[in-house]
């Protein structure tokens, strides 16, 4: 397993994309510009995407199936042309993958500059979906 970042790492990383998406975009851009701009650079992989794509539509299609486990493996992996065994594999072994506590290693001292930086980035992106 790779070592976790530091949050000034992280802190380091949204300064340096808020900048470069400013400049492309403008102090206008939205998420998706950002998302977009991301995907170019190659830093969110399509794997990784794909993974959080399947991850988000299971509970979804989980619910449309009344709860059956089997038609839902079956009805992702036919939406994302992989196996069941792989919708299994990725719900079992990398839904937790998708945690903040997972990816960010949290200090007390950081935590305060971290969500002042996320509520200004809020503010930045004027709440576009």
């Amino acid at each position: 397993m790779i070592r976790q970042n530091s949050a000034d790492i992280v802190n380091e990383f949204i300064e340096l994309i808020y900048n470069e998406v400013k400049v492309r975009y403008s102090e206008e851009a939205g998420i998706k510009n950002v998302l977009n701009h991301l995907s170019e650079k190659g830093l969110i992989e399509p794997r990784k995407l794909r993974d959080y794509m399947i991850i988000r539509d299971f509970d979804k299609v989980l619910e449309s199936n009344d709860g059956n486990y089997t038609f839902t493996y079956m009805d992702i992996s036919i939406k994302y042309d992989v196996s069941e065994r792989t919708i299994q594999n990725i719900m079992y072994k990398h839904k937790r993958k998708f945690n903040k506590d997972y990816n960010i290693r949290w200090l007390p001292h950081f935590c305060e500059r971290y969500n002042t930086l996320i509520i200004n980035f809020a503010k930045w992106t004027n709440g576009i979906q």
